[in-house]
């Protein structure tokens, strides 16, 4: 009798030790992938956390360095995330970028003691290490935008943060989210004196407004082949015999100035 007790009280014990690192791990030890509450991910910290979502004296927001929240493919960025509440101490997230069918660009880590990867490196989440904060906590990461070919002209990020109460288990914490969105820039400017340039297509051709005299302007697929190249101040250029996809307009002006434009044919 004695000896079926103890292993009761034996068995009790290490189901409490094996599960109790699960119940905190999202707090402590980081978020186990996919629970940013993006479209794709499809869930957020309340699958671990007894806590309704967005409810609370808690906030979770998202910026960057980016100007007027316009990104350039292939260059990198910072992005902070900062949680907060007046009274609490513990906090922990997850990040994610998201185009409208795949998660996007490349999240590098800056502090490797407070932040780490997870989700197949397309997510952003703290270390145990970088959970405390007075009233705040931020975290930065650095995220290099999808290159011109992979671009699809837009990214949403997703936030999904926990604000914990410091008690040591997962009663009284509160779960925010929070979305960011950023767009690709599309025209770049032809010399430093801004001249006004917009390259758009339709039916079938290029069309080309610029102030400046054109001299070259070259036409590159997405493997960065050239694929048309005009030395002329050409406006109208015909697509023919260009496949549907995306390309990369790239115009010289009398000046030398240099402009790079993505165009979507089809």
């Amino acid at each position: 009798m004695k000896k079926t007790l103890l292993f009761t009280i034996s068995s009790l014990l290490l189901l409490i030790f094996l599960t109790y690192p699960e119940i905190t791990k999202g707090k402590e030890d980081g978020s186990p992938g996919g629970k940013s509450n993006s479209l794709i991910d499809g869930s957020n910290c309340t699958s671990c956390h007894n806590a309704q979502l967005n409810n609370g004296q808690g906030t979770v927001t998202i910026s960057s360095d980016m100007q007027n929240n316009e990104y350039i493919p292939g260059e990198t960025y910072t992005i902070t995330v900062t949680a907060s509440h007046p009274s609490f101490t513990t906090y922990g997230f997850e990040l994610t970028a998201e185009n409208q069918t795949s998660k996007t660009g490349n999240f590098t880590i800056v502090n490797s003691s407070q932040t780490q990867l997870v989700n197949g490196g397309n997510a952003v989440t703290h270390k145990m290490s970088g959970t405390l904060g007075s009233a705040t906590k931020t975290w930065s990461v650095n995220w290099t935008a999808p290159g011109w070919a992979s671009s699809l002209g837009s990214v949403d990020f997703y936030v999904c943060a926990l604000n914990g109460n410091g008690n040591g288990n997962n009663s009284g914490d509160e779960i925010h989210t929070y979305i960011y969105s950023v767009t690709e820039q599309q025209t770049t400017t032809i010399d430093d004196k801004e001249e006004f340039l917009s390259i758009i297509y339709s039916n079938g051709k290029i069309i080309i407004d610029a102030t400046n005299t054109i001299e070259l302007i070259n036409i590159y697929n997405i493997e960065g082949e050239i694929v048309k190249s005009i030395k002329s101040d050409s406006k109208i250029i015909s697509t023919s015999g260009l496949s549907d996809g995306i390309y990369i307009v790239e115009m010289y002006d009398i000046f030398n100035n240099k402009s790079t434009t993505k165009v979507y044919i089809y």
